[in-house]
């Protein structure tokens, strides 16, 4: 059995500014959460939480940034560290609200849909 690591940012079609998000990717990262992650093989979270699958992560100057699954929940203050690190909100939206035919909605879509948002201090 082979196991491959993903690294590295994942260019989507809603990227404004590639440097921006792949600086954002880095600082999720550095706090430990790798962009592609997988949470749960069966997709499910432990009771209480909040959870979203295949999830992207958004911000106003980077667009999609991160991607994977997030138990809000368990990661809600490394989330927010995250925010007052880049100085911007984090906007988590579940698949379907941000790809396939959503990729180019633009950020006031992605605000409406948004699962949970992160406020940052700054």
């Amino acid at each position: 059995m082979k196991i491959f690591k993903l690294t590295g940012f994942m260019k989507s079609e809603f990227v404004p500014n590639e440097e921006r998000a792949q600086e954002i990717y880095d600082i999720f990262e550095k706090h430990g959460l790798r962009g592609g992650r997988m949470i749960s093989a069966h997709k499910s979270a432990p009771k209480g939480h909040v959870a979203v699958f295949n999830g992207n992560i958004v911000t106003e100057t980077a667009g999609k940034c991160w991607y994977g699954d997030i138990d809000i929940t368990a990661s809600f203050d490394v989330l927010k560290d995250i925010a007052d690190e880049i100085g911007e909100d984090l906007y988590i939206l579940r698949e379907m609200d941000a790809r396939f035919e959503n990729e180019n909605a633009g950020m006031k879509y992605w605000k409406e849909k948004a699962v949970e948002i992160i406020k940052s201090n700054k």
